[in-house]
């Protein structure tokens, strides 16, 4: 009973798989339309990253310009301290003799 059951799903495995014959044209044509599926999905990721590396630099650039007119600190800083007056110059006293370099006679 069992090997005729076996038998019986092995033949209907076999009249199931033996569907409609593939041509090599159709594989040709599911191989291009799978990479034309690639690379349209390819371009679509690429178009979309430089489109959002052009919105980031202007809105980048828009802040920045923005952000220039703007003063955030509120508060002025100090103005820088007066130098104050150099002390004077003092001079030491000679502690040196200099004699004459040519002595008169």
């Amino acid at each position: 009973m069992r090997k005729t059951w076996l038998l019986l799903f092995l033949m209907v495995m076999g009249f199931a798989s033996c569907g409609k014959r593939v041509s090599q044209e159709d594989l040709i044509q599911e191989a291009v339309a799978l990479k034309l599926q690639q690379w349209r999905l390819s371009e679509r990721n690429s178009c979309r990253d430089r489109a959002m590396a052009k919105a980031e630099a202007y809105v980048d650039s828009f802040l920045l310009a923005n952000s220039l007119k703007t003063q955030l600190d509120t508060i002025p800083k100090p103005p820088k301290p007066v130098k104050p007056a150099k002390p004077p110059f003092k001079t030491k006293p000679d502690s040196l003799k200099v004699d004459k370099l040519f002595k008169e006679e």
